[in-house]
């Protein structure tokens, strides 16, 4: 039973990825790779780097490099702190900048689902200028193994600005190849604010996670 709601999710997946796809100005392709360990069972800690490919997958525009600690406050409850390098290419030069970000993350099982709220309040810092930005994640996903389809939005808001941002809507695959290697397939349709009106990207992803 459990496998055919996955196949039957993963079908419903692909649908929506094929519709969706049609309508944006730009294509990217984002791949993030993560080692996590866990100190103890209550803290761990993340390092790892996102290579972003803009102008339709044909340039090497945005890289990150974010290191993090987690502290799970209760079974459903995690508190954690991260800092992240960020550089964008324009016209040639890369621009900096600096985020630090508190994160409060619940999940919840309510099978056969798993529900994920994830709250970042993030300051971004650059050269001139800096702002915050309160990011709203929520996930929906089957709770089955090893794969596991899901649906997610995160929706920004410019607190400096007082105005929403940017909102990434996602569907995916996350997929535990072994106990200590998890990877994970995504399509995102990423809509940034600008002047008023709304600039869509399709956005194609890759996660590799090695677990230490």
């Amino acid at each position: 039973m459990r496998s055919r709601t996955t196949s039957l999710a993963t079908v419903l997946l692909l649908n929506l990825l094929s519709v969706t796809a049609l309508h944006a100005d730009d294509t990217h392709s984002w791949n993030t790779i993560n080692v996590q360990h866990s100190l103890t069972k209550q803290w761990l800690l993340h390092l790892g780097s996102d290579q972003k490919f803009v102008e339709d997958m044909t340039e090497h525009g945005i890289w990150t490099l974010f290191a993090g600690a987690y502290y799970k406050a209760t079974g459903n409850l995690s508190l954690g702190f991260e800092v992240r390098h960020w550089e964008k290419k324009n016209a040639g030069d890369w621009t900096e900048e600096n985020r630090f970000t508190p994160v409060v993350t619940y999940k919840e099982t309510i099978k056969p689902f798993v529900l994920t709220f994830r709250e970042r309040a993030e300051y971004r810092t650059r050269k001139g200028d800096d702002n915050w930005i309160s990011r709203n994640y929520l996930k929906l996903g089957l709770a089955a193994q090893p794969v596991s389809p899901y649906i997610a939005n995160e929706l920004f808001y410019d607190l400096t600005a007082e105005k929403f941002s940017e909102n990434r809507l996602s569907f995916g695959l996350d997929i535990g190849l072994s106990k200590k290697v998890k990877t994970g397939l995504y399509y995102m349709y990423k809509s940034n604010e600008k002047s008023g009106d709304w600039i869509g990207t399709n956005v194609f992803g890759t996660a590799l996670t090695f677990i230490l």
